[in-house]
């Protein structure tokens, strides 16, 4: 089982659709954001969820809401996505192992279980530095590196797409229900960044 979960992997892939939207764009949902993704809308909407309850988007509802980030890229590390998704959590689980000798008795010597084990200072390290790496890199660098090896063309498309899905909810939103029954929505083949 690895340490972070795949939602904080979801969650910043899809941070890519959002970082560089204009103001005068209309903001995706979260259905058009699973859609990109190729996930499950309800899955989706709980990554949002945690992502909004963080402060790290700006989710609002309806027809004519939408997912912006609440702050400006550069100021949202990776740290705080892995936390807004999966909590604080330590990167090791330390179980007093040194406690538990047979050889020991019923009670363990002083020399055995003073101080800061040997093995559990290494795994503080060890979880102070993944903290620091995460810490260091923000959302602004992870667009700045795809930007680079995403076709422009491809951003463009993206962005269109994503335009246009929120064009048609509010479009929908005037809509009657009999018309609105039979409507499609188009649909996007899987996108990868």
């Amino acid at each position: 089982m690895s340490h972070i979960s795949t939602a904080v992997e979801y969650a910043l892939h899809t941070l890519l659709y959002i970082i560089d939207l204009p103001e005068e764009a209309a903001a995706p949902s979260s259905k058009d954001l699973a859609t990109l993704r190729a996930l499950p809308v309800k899955f989706m909407a709980g990554v949002m969820t945690k992502l909004n309850k963080a402060g790290i988007i700006v989710a609002t509802e309806g027809m004519r809401g939408g997912i912006r980030l609440a702050r400006p890229a550069e100021d949202i590390s990776f740290y705080d996505v892995v936390v807004a998704v999966d909590g604080q959590k330590a990167l090791f689980d330390c179980r007093n192992v040194r406690h538990a000798c047979p050889l020991y008795g019923q009670t363990p010597p002083a020399w055995a279980t003073s101080g800061v084990c040997g093995i559990h200072a290494v795994k503080l390290e060890a979880d102070a530095r993944m903290k620091d790496v995460l810490k260091a890199r923000t959302l602004r660098d992870m667009a700045d590196q795809a930007a680079k090896r995403v076709p422009s063309e491809f951003r463009a498309e993206t962005r269109m797409w994503l335009e246009n899905q929120a064009q048609t909810r509010r479009q929908r939103s005037h809509m009657p229900q009999d018309i609105l029954k039979s409507a499609k929505v188009p649909e996007i083949q899987g996108c990868q960044k």
